[in-house]
């Protein structure tokens, strides 16, 4: 068997090597860059919730319950700014 024929898309190894992470976009993530916000949310919320418990079997569940607040939180945020700009100030009258 062909080894080069069972990798899937090799066009996009150069790319990755090539990548500088803190000067250049992840290459391949641009559709799905708003899915960041979920390991975010956790690292954020298991930092914070690991100094606050008081008793660290309940880190996990305070961890994924702040994460939880976090992500909708920004959910309803985005909705809200939506609703602002795209529904609500094009009616304004303007000066």
């Amino acid at each position: 068997m062909n080894l080069l024929a069972a990798l899937p898309n090799l066009s996009t190894v150069p790319s990755v090597l090539a990548w500088k992470p803190f000067l250049q976009p992840a290459p391949g993530a641009q559709h799905w860059w708003w899915l960041l916000i979920i390991p975010m949310a956790l690292g954020v919320s298991l930092a914070y919730k690991a100094i606050r418990v008081e008793d660290m079997r309940q880190l996990p569940r305070e961890a994924l319950r702040m994460a939880a607040q976090i992500v909708f939180g920004m959910v309803g945020l985005a909705v809200g700014l939506y609703v602002l700009v795209i529904l609500i100030l094009p009616y304004l009258p303007v000066e």
